[in-house]
């Protein structure tokens, strides 16, 4: 089938209920993996990544230099199309700025989002300045194996705390006061999402996309394991000493 619109084709592939009444565990979440250290990075790497960013619309979003290099093939014209056609329909306008993006990643960043260890692994850096609204939408990452859809993941690592202002959503889950180094996931394949800045500060956020292999299984499970031996010790020390 043609499809005019993007959003109606992937409602086509999705498992998600698209009931605004019903919280379903599965899809209406976000996945929390865990915490990584992000205390290399320096307040000179923010402020290049901030200042190197440039404002993208859905069609200047990608990279087809960095897609071809890891094997991705870059969008067609008819996604484009269709993606812009939702955005008319919905009021935005075809030229709708969704955030400012950044794909000269820092070594010091770089090194972060190698720990991921994914296959054909594609790393860009999101600054979703106030005012910006990337709408709500669904992913469409078959092409990086479209024979195993199930195996495609992606990563949001928060390299700024949570402003007030700043959110994202994962079906009718709203996520908010997440900390610099929190490590989220979702199922892409079905949930629609959008992210929003009301805030006064730029979000900051570096996304990891890829081929999960065996390595990158337990990398991620390393990760995980971490994050909860160090909240157990917070909970430890916390009731041994009481509230302050």
């Amino acid at each position: 089938m043609n499809w005019k619109s993007s959003w109606e084709k992937n409602k086509e592939r999705s498992k998600y209920h698209f009931d605004s009444n019903i919280m379903h565990p599965l899809y209406d979440t976000v996945i929390r993996v865990g915490q990584i250290d992000v205390s290399t990075i320096t307040d000179e790497d923010i402020k290049d990544i901030v200042e190197d960013s440039y404002a993208s619309t859905w069609r200047t979003r990608g990279n087809s230099d960095k897609h071809g290099k890891i094997g991705v093939r870059s969008r067609k014209e008819e996604e484009f199309v269709a993606e812009e056609y939702d955005l008319v329909q919905s009021g935005y306008g075809h030229d709708h700025i969704i955030s400012n993006l950044n794909w000269n990643i820092p070594p010091t960043i770089q090194k972060i989002a190698d720990q991921f260890k994914l296959t054909r692994q594609m790393t860009r850096i999101h600054v979703q300045f106030p005012g910006q609204v990337w709408n709500l939408h669904m992913d469409k990452l078959e092409k990086w194996n479209p024979d195993d859809i199930d195996s495609i993941e992606r990563y949001m690592v928060q390299l700024s705390d949570w402003k007030p202002g700043q959110w994202f959503s994962y079906g009718n889950y709203t996520f908010e006061h997440w900390k610099a180094g929190d490590v989220t996931t979702f199922n892409w394949q079905d949930v629609p999402h959008s992210t929003a800045n009301a805030g006064h500060e730029p979000r900051i956020t570096l996304q990891v996309t890829g081929i999960s292999n065996k390595e990158s299984k337990a990398a991620i499970h390393t990760m995980t394991q971490s994050s909860q031996r160090k909240e157990q010790r917070n909970e430890t020390l916390f009731n041994t000493e009481g509230p302050l």
